[in-house]
């Protein structure tokens, strides 16, 4: 985006260097009137630059290193001088910097902070007026190609803030006569200046109204900084209620600026800067709480309704005290799903917050229902810098942070306690100065929690606020409610209650539903029946996510057991994306046969879920991001239990589904040990050491006991699970597995990760003809896998990784030849790597060299033409020349923590080598001193190149830039020596500046 001369309209200001690194957020900046020669050039500068401070452009000198230097600062140029511009007026200036901005090359997929001076802000206001209407199809003024209306839909979509330094948008009388006094103008310029003035002084009302629809249908924050010193012989040029227009009570009156020092915070420590800081830390703090800047037309928007007041008032008990105060307590109560949760969040990244506890220590831990306390030390002995210890008991552990935290000063959140004994076992922070904020959704609980505990009650949303909410997830937006549908949205709205949860879950079931009879009205009915069964308050909010909870059918049938799959798992857990896989692989939730694609129909199932609200994502969920993490809100884990409780009968024997994770159970609960109907059972994370010699469960599908540290498997535990699918045993210490288990035949998933003292399995695994997925992820003391192996014919994922004494039998893998996916297969000395690569079928192959022995890779490798993820690590003899050629379906490679090696086989790059791969890494490739020249046509849908750790590697060829698809380069932990070819490379080279390079890590 730099410029490299005075006619182009765009200035970047920060970073220095285009592609410097990733960008979060995006500033914009247009200046004002131009009044002298000198002006007509640099205005796009000296309209930030404070006098006397010829070297203090604060956009660019003060604002990346306040705001994280992942900000991109852009300064827009164009001719506004008074006399001697054309006689343009603003839209025509809008027009051709739309034109400019629209401009492929530059993306806005980011959070976007518009920031305007005087005249600026009319072309500010004028853009974004175009932006909508180009992006509409009927109002369109011009044939734009479909990518450049997408780009504008883009754009405007993430404009979340927008500040105004003294903009006349009710006009000013004494703009024009302040130019012609200062200027000394003669008649013929006096003309010329008022032919330039008055047709934009004339248009403004009409101006002001789009503007201002705008700003309302898209949720834009406004805020106005008014000039308080008169310029000499004219006073005030834009007087108070024309400049704070739009802003409302967001506006701040700089008391000591004129109209031309206004935008000109004379230092950081003025008011102004510090306010517009804020100002744009809270709209990308907003952005993020939205899931994530919006990329695609169709992803919604979540802004926060009824927040806001709340947030300050908390802010202010918090922030009331001074660093030596004593240590205090500050509680937030209210039902579940009212958003104590998303509060907290707004709170632990408050600027103001962070202000006051400058240098203090920030702690936030989610504590739930039934918390592991002892996992709650290991994470703050953590963020102390300390040894966990793995066998202290909770009251030592916690005397030994108690003298940790002595004399420290901590702003300590503690998220949804439900208990006394909780709180008491986490109050920690009694420094000088320092507050715990906690969440409840019992009172009393704060009232025993201090005697002189400050409390905020949240309660539900407003009517309006609720009419708010629920349009953004059924419509986007207010303004797009139909008229046919207003009533009824109205009714339903009211029906949620002002229940946050629900107006999101029950707003995005009726997403794209447009019949009143058919969808609407019968929706509506339900809602109003529900409310005479509900004999709480929770009771009522689980009514009405019950329905949403319903509506799931309409999607898919597998959806709602997919939800209720989730409330196997302890709360607030992360689920990793490859567990879910393998889970719903083994009851059948995806189809993982012949030609269907089982990863692609998870995601499907995840996505869905995700947009409905009934699961959270750490990361938007998308195919190619196999490194997503998944949890239940605590509400929605409450409403899966309220779910199983009232559609299966409460006594166990009943139930088809018995929960009972995460509780720090030492036996299987005995009521338990004859269930004749249930189809799922979860014990996950508990403190299981033995199970019992019998247990009659003659209809189980699914045996979830992972996280328990299981010493022994009793021969006749297993023999009365005869529709067993899943069997998880992760986490357990057992050392051998009996041959009972050969007698699971229906068995799909056998889930053995991080048994760390099993040395082999039973030689009946062979009998398994229904496994499809075999995890043995981490299982370090497994010294081989038995030749019944080879019986496996029904075989797609084996997870091997991290199996450090696996040594493989020879011809294991000639019986496997019609396995599909052997995802992550890690390889020890020993293994026929020939006859893996043989199974023509793969999917994922990983291979390493241990136990410092070199892995030759065979040739035949190049075969494996459905391959699509490949990872070659550690001590490696050879990298066979012949892959590029032959891998024609690779979207990722991974070369990884090589040693020995000093050479990519040139192939690697020539003209058609790898056609489809996206992601190649050579992370740790420590002994790598060259990278090859690329050909044209080479790698033709690369987006990222990972050079991280490559420290032997002095620079990269520049013919990187023949790479067209090329977005990402990593040069994180490398030589200084190629980081400054990269620079030099992005001095010379425009396409080299396309690239998102990444020199050291991000910031957190």
């Amino acid at each position: 985006m730099a410029a490299s001369s005075s006619d182009w309209p765009v200035h970047q200001l920060w970073p220095p260097i285009e592609g410097k690194q990733r960008t979060e957020l995006d500033v914009v900046l247009f200046h004002g009137l131009q009044f002298t020669a000198n002006d007509s050039s640099d205005a796009w500068r000296s309209t930030w630059t404070p006098r006397g401070h010829d070297n203090v452009c604060w956009p660019q000198k003060w604002l990346p290193f306040d705001l994280g230097e992942a900000v991109r600062i852009s300064s827009l140029s164009y001719n506004a001088h008074v006399v001697t511009s054309p006689h343009d007026h603003v839209s025509d200036i809008a027009h051709n910097l739309f034109q400019t901005l629209m401009n492929p090359r530059y993306k806005w997929d980011h959070p976007i902070v518009l920031i305007g001076h005087s005249f600026g802000g009319l072309v500010l206001k004028s853009l974004v007026v175009k932006l909508k209407r180009e992006s509409t199809i009927r109002n369109r003024t011009n044939s734009w190609s479909e990518a450049t209306v997408q780009h504008a839909k883009v754009f405007l979509r993430n404009v979340r803030g927008v500040a105004f330094y003294a903009v006349p948008h009710a006009g000013s009388s004494n703009i024009a006569e302040y130019v012609k006094k200062l200027l000394r103008c003669n008649n013929r310029h006096r003309r010329g200046i008022m032919h330039n003035i008055q047709p934009w002084q004339r248009d403004m009302e009409q101006l002001s109204v789009d503007f201002d629809d705008i700003v309302n249908e898209n949720n834009i924050n406004i805020y106005a900084f008014c000039e308080g010193r008169p310029m000499k012989q004219v006073g005030i040029l834009v007087d108070f209620s024309s400049a704070q227009r739009s802003a409302g009570n967001n506006s701040y009156m700089v008391e000591d600026a004129d109209h031309m020092e206004v935008c000109k915070p004379p230092s950081k420590e003025h008011p102004s800067y510090g306010l517009l800081l804020q100002f744009i830390i809270s709209c990308a703090k907003v952005a993020r709480e939205c899931d994530q800047p919006l990329r695609e037309v169709h992803d919604l928007p979540q802004p926060t309704f009824g927040l806001e007041s709340y947030v300050e008032r908390v802010e202010t008990l918090v922030t009331s005290e001074g660093r030596n105060a004593a240590p205090r307590y500050v509680g937030v109560c209210g039902m579940g799903g009212v958003g104590k949760t998303l509060l907290l969040q707004r709170l632990y990244g408050s600027p103001k917050v962070h202000g006051h506890f400058q240098g203090a220590m920030f702690i936030w831990l989610t504590v739930g229902q039934t918390p592991n306390i002892l996992a709650l030390y290991w994470r703050l002995s953590e963020k102390l810098g300390i040894k966990p210890e793995s066998n202290a008991n909770a009251e030592d552990y916690k005397l030994k942070l108690h003298s940790q935290f002595r004399g420290k000063r901590v702003f300590l959140v503690l998220d949804d306690v439900w208990k006394d004994k909780a709180f008491d076992s986490l109050d920690l922070a009694k420094g000088d100065g320092s507050v715990t904020l906690l969440t409840t959704r019992n009172q009393s609980l704060l009232e025993r929690a201090s005697p002189h505990i400050n409390q905020e009650h949240m309660t539900p949303l407003s009517e309006q606020d609720s009419w708010s909410l629920f349009c953004v997830h059924a419509f986007r937006r207010p303004s797009n409610v139909p008229r046919e549908l207003k009533a009824l949205t109205q009714s339903m709205a009211e029906e949620c209650r002002g229940l946050p949860l629900a107006l999101k879950v029950i707003g995005r079931a009726m997403f794209g539903k447009t019949s009143p009879e058919l969808q609407w009205e019968p929706l509506l009915k339900k809602l109003k029946e529900s409310r005479m069964q509900e004999r709480t308050v929770e009771e009522g909010l689980f009514e009405r996510l019950k329905l949403g909870y319903d509506l799931l059918l309409e999607d898919d049938w597998h959806l709602k057991d997919c939800f209720l799959y989730f409330a196997a798992c302890p709360e607030d857990c992360r689920i990793f994306f490859p567990e879910i896989l393998c889970d719903w692989i083994g009851e059948g939730l995806v189809p993982g046969n012949g030609g269907d694609d089982p990863r692609a129909d998870a995601f499907s199932l995840l996505d869905k879920l995700w947009r409905r609200s009934f699961i959270e994502s750490d990361a938007e969920v998308s195919c190619e991001n196999d490194f997503l993490w998944f949890k239940l809100h605590d509400v929605m884990r409450d409403l899966a239990f309220y779910i199983l409780e009232n559609d299966s009968g409460t006594p166990p024997a009943k139930q088809l589904y018995l929960y009972r994770a995460g509780q720090n159970l030492e036996e299987i609960p005995r009521e338990w040990k004859a269930i004749s109907k249930a189809l799922r059972l979860s014990l996950r994370r508990n403190k299981l050491k033995t199970l019992p010699g019998s247990f009659d469960a003659p209809e189980l599908v699914s045996l979830l006991l992972g996280g328990n540290p299981i010493r022994f498997v009793p021969e006749s535990f297993l023999s009365n699970f005869r529709k067993l699918r899943v069997l998880d045993l992760r986490g357990g210490e057992f050392s051998n597995l009996p041959e009972e288990l050969g007698d699971l035949k229906d068995l799909v998933y056998l889930n053995l990760s991080y048994c760390g003292n099993l040395q082999s399995l039973p030689d009946a695994v062979g009998k398994l003809h229904a496994l499809k997925c075999l995890n043995l992820f981490s299982c370090r003391m497994l010294n081989y896998l038995p030749s019944g192996v080879v019986g496996l014919t029904s075989l797609q994922i084996l997870y091997t990784t991290h199996c450090d004494k696996l040594t493989w039998a020879e011809h294991t893998s000639s019986g496997m030849a019609r396995a599909e996916s052997l995802g992550d297969v890690y390889l020890t000395i020993g293994a026929s790597l020939e006859d893996i690569c043989g199974l023509v079928l793969l999917r994922e192959l990983t291979i390493s060299g241990e136990n410092g022995l070199a892995v030759e890779v065979p040739h035949n490798i190049s075969g494996l033409t459905k391959l699509k993820i490949l990872g070659l690590f550690r001590n490696l003899k050879t990298i066979p020349a012949e892959m590029p050629y032959g891998l024609i379906q690779l979207q990722k490679l991974y070369l990884g923590g090589i040693k020995g090696l000093e050479y990519l086989p040139r192939s690697f790059t020539c003209c058609g080598a790898f056609p489809a791969l996206i992601k190649f890494e050579l992370y740790g490739w420590s002994t790598l001193v060259e990278f090859p020249e690329v050909d044209e046509g080479a790698l033709p849908k690369l987006r990222r190149l990972d050079f991280s750790g490559c420290r032997c590697l002095r620079t990269l060829p520049r013919s990187l830039e023949l790479l067209t698809s090329l977005r990402e380069l990593i040069v994180i932990d490398c030589d200084l020596t190629l980081q400054d070819s990269c620079r030099t490379y992005c001095e010379k080279s425009s396409i080299w500046r396309r690239f998102d390079i990444r020199y050291r890590s991000r910031r957190r």
